[in-house]
């Protein structure tokens, strides 16, 4: 239950953000939406992973800014993200694959430091916790040219995670154009079997704007 209720408080959160940055509600908070979208890498570490390697990873979402000095501000974000893992094998000229694809409503919240700010372009670093919501996992086995998909059971309903990076924005329009590079890592793991170690990192590079 404490999952869900931290879930449910971010969300109330987020959709409060959003409703005071509509012109005329929340311009004296100096509060600004925006949208974001991108892709990478991604991979599974820990204990119980085997031979794991990278995948493709993509995200996009919304988010509000809010100002809290000249330097610093606060991000809430509500994203869609899919990562994963890959395992290959190759014998005889034949190659075993198998994709985990997983996906997640992920609800970051962030601190974010601008160390150029009022230059062109603004320059910051930023981090904070994500917390994600499982939607769907897949397992997608190739092999000898046959794809079978199956559903994955035995992973937890939510993440925890830990993002960093760095990013740069430019005025642009009625707003700025930004460009980010983002790496999260797991701080739980991800498996429902007792004693399991499986946990998500990404990371990725990320093109938006904000209003």
């Amino acid at each position: 239950m404490g999952n869900k209720k931290d879930i449910l408080f971010i969300l109330l959160t987020i959709t409060a953000l959003i409703l005071l940055s509509v012109p005329g509600q929340g311009a004296s908070l100096n509060i600004r939406p925006g949208i974001k979208l991108g892709g990478g890498l991604s991979d599974n570490f820990g204990a119980d992973t085997f031979g794991q390697s990278q995948q493709p990873s993509f995200m996009v979402g919304l988010f509000v800014d809010l100002d809290i000095t000249s330097c610093l501000e606060t991000a809430v974000e509500l994203n869609f993200v899919r990562r994963g893992s890959l395992y290959q094998l190759e014998s005889n000229g034949l190659v075993y694959r198998e994709r985990y694809l997983l996906d997640y409503l992920e609800m970051p919240l962030l601190l974010k430091f601008y160390f150029l700010r009022g230059r062109k372009p603004e320059l910051y670093i930023y981090g904070g916790p994500a917390v994600a919501l499982n939607l769907r996992a897949r397992l997608k086995v190739t092999f000898d040219d046959l794809e079978e998909s199956v559903a994955v059971d035995n992973l937890q309903g939510t993440d925890l995670l830990a993002q960093a990076g760095a990013g740069a924005t430019l005025a642009l329009g009625p707003g700025r154009c930004l460009l980010e590079l983002r790496y999260s890592h797991g701080l739980k793991t991800i498996a429902t079997e007792p004693e399991a170690e499986v946990r998500n990192k990404s990371l990725v590079i990320l093109a938006g704007f904000r209003f």
